[in-house]
């Protein structure tokens, strides 16, 4: 299990968007831009599917108290000035887990802006800066370039490729390490 020093949630902004702590009252919303299969195919069985009428407020009702007692973090994505139009996807970190760090998705009007590199930046400074994580652990079905390529781009290395079964069926699961100097060395250069 990765050692992390707990820190409550907070909100987190980037250029564009702002991240701020998911609540009960996003699942109407989650319960319409999620349940799609584009945007599903390369998540985890985990996720019921097809989703269940009631998905988005069982699920947050089982994440809330993870949140609270700060063993896991989710944030809505939303973009600044357009907060009341409602969230756009989800990025969650998990610290304790032994497999993979952090997860995300985005409604599929939102694909190729580049909304989730600005996210996943956010949420790695808080991994590393806020949380004192000594690496991430990620992962992601090997057709999923886009998330490839996110990875890639932050430094992170590949550590194995091994089948694993996604919604959208059986694919080679990529899994990469992201170390908090990789990251830092890679923000440095970025700047």
């Amino acid at each position: 299990m990765a050692k992390y020093r707990r820190a409550p949630i907070r909100v987190l902004e980037t250029d564009r968007l702002r991240l701020r702590p998911v609540q009960l009252s996003d699942a109407p919303r989650i319960q319409v831009i999620f349940p799609h299969p584009e945007v599903v195919r390369y998540l985890a069985t985990a996720i019921a599917w097809p989703y269940p009428e009631d998905g988005a407020e069982t699920f947050l009702r089982a994440l809330l108290p993870k949140i609270e007692a700060s063993e896991e973090y989710a944030w809505a994505i939303e973009i600044r000035g357009e907060e009341r139009e409602g969230m756009i996807g989800l990025i969650a970190l998990t610290p304790g887990s032994d497999l993979d760090h952090r997860g995300f998705w985005l409604a599929e009007p939102y694909w190729g802006k580049g909304y989730m590199r600005e996210a996943a930046s956010a949420v790695n400074d808080f991994a590393f800066d806020s949380l004192g994580m000594k690496e991430l652990l990620l992962g992601n079905a090997a057709p999923n370039a886009a998330s490839h390529r996110l990875k890639e781009s932050a430094g992170a290395v590949i550590v194995g490729i091994e089948d694993e079964e996604f919604i959208g069926g059986v694919f080679p699961s990529v899994r990469w390490r992201l170390t908090g100097d990789a990251w830092r060395h890679h923000r440095a250069v970025k700047r």
